[in-house]
């Protein structure tokens, strides 16, 4: 295979020596016809570039391929190494497909539901992509319509930013309110009256609200809100009253109410209408394609299909691949529970036992979910097992390897038998 490879290596470096320029310059003077003859053929773009048994790779090929890579890639195979590369790739590509073909890969019943299925998605998701884009977009006109009618969802509340000082009885705050009209240093004045300790260090900002007022230092405060909207913008008043304590605020800014326009909602709403548009679109076409494929369900056998319940041995299976300790635990019970009498519930048990003696160490637990295994099932081969678990597992002794049947059953054949219940028939 190497030695093979490295021909094919050799037979591509040559045919690059071929197209070279320097080359065709040092060939023989004898033969400066042919040679003029040959160029065309290197720019052939059915020339053969490898031989592989009876297939091939033309130029086209590896052209095509480059072409069908995404833009953003396709650059860096557009250099002698990148065409060498992707040349390469398709060799290798060849091969092992050839190999999968010889060793019957593709007749397998596993492969072929699987070609089966990316056939089946490609063609689907071709049509109905094809079909989607027979949908047309909506129109400005729509979207005009769509605004006025919801014009009310694009309304902007008005909003206020101001500062506080709070403070614990009323008569603080008007003689601060005073020292603040008289024009006061406010964060001089923040600083040694604020009981807020959060916003005493920046001024007393209480930030960006709306008229519902909720502060992310003082919670919801709709009142203190509405009355510095009313207050105005750049004024200072109170005192008001809160669940916090009085305070006296300084209205920063005021912005009023606003309504968005249009021409900042259409593309918002025209992909809106769209999104809304392709549902309906797409669920009609569905509907169309089932009436005429004449699509008739049986209720009945629907309903027992889909309620049907989960077998022993399957519950048994999503027990031992589920990654956590508690989570395995869980479901061996929920089996016990539904099947207390399957082929593989004596395993179920045991491995509620195992489980929590050998990783959650919960020898408790573990002894209560061998006795019950050892009541619920004396006549198990897993029975033996259990006991030597319960007589055991709390000690750090090697257990012996004793006769068949007796109490001496180490912990690892113990969950041998109980794992392998679930595959194997008992």
């Amino acid at each position: 295979m190497k030695a093979s490879r490295l021909g094919v290596r050799a037979g591509l470096v040559l045919l690059a020596a071929l197209a070279a320029g320097p080359f065709a310059r040092a060939a023989p003077a004898r033969r400066p016809a042919r040679a003029a003859v040959r160029t065309p053929a290197l720019e052939d773009s059915n020339r053969v570039l490898v031989h592989i048994g009876r297939d091939v790779i033309r130029r086209a090929d590896v052209q095509r391929r480059i072409e069908e890579m995404p833009e953003q890639v396709r650059g860096n195979y557009a250099t002698p190494e990148g065409r060498r590369q992707i040349l390469e790739r398709m060799i290798d590509e060849k091969v092992w497909l050839e190999s999968a073909v010889r060793h019957g890969v593709p007749d397998r019943p596993q492969v072929r539901r699987q070609i089966e299925q990316q056939r089946r998605d490609l063609v689907i998701r071709t049509y109905v992509s094809e079909l989607m884009a027979s949908n047309p977009a909506p129109s400005d006109s729509e979207a005009r319509l769509y605004y006025d009618a919801h014009v009310s969802e694009y309304e902007v509340p008005a909003t206020v930013t101001l500062r506080h000082i709070q403070t614990r009885t009323e008569s603080e705050a008007k003689r601060v309110l005073q020292w603040a009209r008289s024009k006061q240093d406010w964060n001089k004045l923040v600083q040694r009256y604020s009981t807020d300790t959060l916003t005493r260090a920046t001024g007393g900002a209480l930030g960006t609200v709306a008229k519902e007022g909720v502060f992310s230092s003082i919670g919801a405060q709709p009142a203190l809100a509405e009355s510095a909207m009313a207050l105005g913008e750049g004024r200072i008043g109170g005192p008001f009253k809160t669940d916090r304590g009085w305070h006296v605020i300084k209205v920063e800014s005021l912005k009023p109410g606003s309504t968005r326009p249009f021409e900042q909602m259409r593309s918002m709403i025209v992909r809106q209408l769209g999104s809304t548009r392709s549902q309906d679109f797409y669920k009609s076409q569905l509907d169309a394609a089932r009436r005429s494929l004449g699509v008739a369900a049986d209720s009945g056998a629907i309903e027992s299909f889909v309620t049907q319940r989960r077998s022993a041995r399957d519950m048994f299976r999503d027990a031992q691949e589920a990654a956590l300790p508690a989570r395995r635990i869980e479901l061996y019970r929920k089996l016990l529970e539904e099947y207390p009498k399957s082929e593989v519930s004596p395993q179920a048990q045991f491995m509620v036992g195992f489980i929590y003696s050998e990783e959650l160490k919960d020898y408790d637990e573990a002894e209560k979910a061998f006795h019950a295994l050892l009541e619920s099932y004396p006549d198990s081969e897993l029975a033996p097992s259990a006991r030597w678990m319960v007589e055991h597992m709390r000690s750090q002794d090697v257990p012996s390897f004793g006769p068949a049947g007796a109490d001496s059953t180490p912990p690892t054949t113990a969950r041998k038998r109980a794992s392998r219940g679930a595959g194997a028939k008992p």
